[in-house]
C-alpha cells in the first residue's frame, strides 16, 4: 500500500494537511452524482480537496478528481486536465456548510511516516483543531502539546502488527485509512 494524499486546508497563511474530521458537510463527489475513479495508489478515493478558511468561513478552493468518461462542470467551473489526465478545478469559491471539528497538521515529522493510509495528526509538529457550525469557524484550539505528548508515549496500537495476525492487520489497515480524529 501507499500513504494517501490528504486534503489540505489553507489557514492563517499556512497550508495544513487535513488529518482528522468529525462532523458532516465536507465536499463529497457522490452529493453531485459523481463516482470518482482511483487516481493512483496514493489516492484510492479518487479526489483531493483544498479548503481555505476565508473571513471565518470554510470554502472549497480547489478540487482534483479522477472520473471515467466526460468530466462534469462543478459549481460553474470546467476542469482542466493535468499531466496524469486527472481533472483539476481551480479558483473555486464554494462555501462548505461543514458542522463539526477538523484536525489540521503542519510540519510533518518524516521519521514517523507509515507507508499506509493517512498520516495521524500526532505525527505533525503544529496541530490545530478548528470547530465549525454550518461552515462558520466558531473555535480554534492548538493541539500541538497533545500531539507531542502522544509522540512521547506511543500507543502500541499505532505500530503495524505482526503479519501472522491477519485480523489485527486488517484492523490496523482500516485504522490507517480512517480520518477520524485521533487525539
Amino acid at each position: 500500500m501507499t500513504g494517501q494524499i490528504p486534503d489540505s486546508v489553507q489557514y492563517r497563511g499556512h497550508s495544513y494537511s487535513l488529518t482528522g474530521q468529525e462532523g458532516e458537510g465536507l465536499f463529497d463527489p457522490a452529493d453531485h452524482g459523481i463516482q470518482p475513479a482511483v487516481m493512483s495508489t496514493a489516492c484510492w478515493r479518487g479526489f483531493i480537496c483544498e479548503y481555505t478558511v476565508v473571513d471565518g468561513g470554510l470554502v472549497l478552493t480547489e478540487l482534483q478528481l479522477s472520473v471515467e468518461g466526460d468530466p462534469p462542470t462543478l459549481f460553474g467551473v470546467a476542469p482542466e486536465r493535468d499531466e496524469l489526465r486527472d481533472l483539476i478545478y481551480r479558483n473555486l469559491r464554494e462555501p462548505v456548510r461543514f458542522t463539526g471539528r477538523l484536525l489540521l497538521g503542519r510540519e510533518f515529522i518524516d521519521g514517523l511516516y507509515v507507508h499506509m493510509g493517512f498520516q495521524s495528526s500526532w505525527k505533525y509538529q503544529d496541530v490545530q483543531e478548528l470547530e465549525f457550525e454550518n461552515g462558520h469557524l466558531t473555535a480554534v484550539h492548538d493541539r500541538s502539546a497533545e500531539a507531542a505528548q502522544r509522540r512521547a508515549a506511543p500507543d502500541p496500537a499505532d505500530a503495524p502488527p505482526a503479519h501472522t495476525d491477519s485480523e489485527a492487520v486488517q484492523d490496523w489497515i482500516k485504522k490507517t485509512f480512517s480520518q477520524d480524529i485521533d487525539l
